[in-house]
């Protein structure tokens, strides 16, 4: 394990994760968070253990808690939205905290076919639009999550 994870420390979201996204759901010791940009459906999938920056440093079991949380959350988009794609990075460049990103992807959305990362302006989304959108994916993440089943 890497010394620089603390296991028994407090955890705390990175201030720039806080600012560009709303909470979901927090489960399992992840927390399931929505990127407030109206372009995409745009999921975070964050370990909740202090210290964590890099996926292969996790303990065997946060790491295959991780992998079944971006399954659900890559599930729960699939269902909603029927993307042409979803696309998963853990990149970390500018927030060290570990988080994976979980992005449903259209040959016509904002960014195709390049990524999303610096495409363009994050656009807020209304009030009941961004409501809405955390609504149906939590559902679609707890029925998921609940029956331990990621189809």
């Amino acid at each position: 394990m890497n010394p620089s994870i603390h296991p028994d420390a407090e955890w705390r979201l990175h201030p720039r994760l806080t600012a560009d996204s709303v909470p979901i759901l927090n489960r399992d010791g992840i927390q399931y968070r929505l990127i407030d940009d109206h372009r995409f459906p745009w999921l975070l999938v964050v370990p909740m253990l202090a210290g964590a920056e890099q996926l292969h440093d996790l303990p065997s079991a946060w790491r295959d808690q991780s992998m079944r949380a971006l399954q659900a959350a890559s599930r729960t988009l699939e269902a909603l939205y029927v993307p042409h794609r979803i696309n998963i990075g853990a990149i970390g460049n500018l927030v060290p905290q570990l988080h994976l990103h979980c992005v449903a992807r259209f040959h016509d959305d904002a960014a195709w076919p390049g990524v999303v990362w610096g495409a363009g302006t994050r656009t807020p989304m209304a009030p009941l639009t961004r409501l809405a959108r955390v609504q149906a994916i939590g559902a679609g993440l707890v029925e998921r999550l609940a029956t331990n089943s990621t189809s």
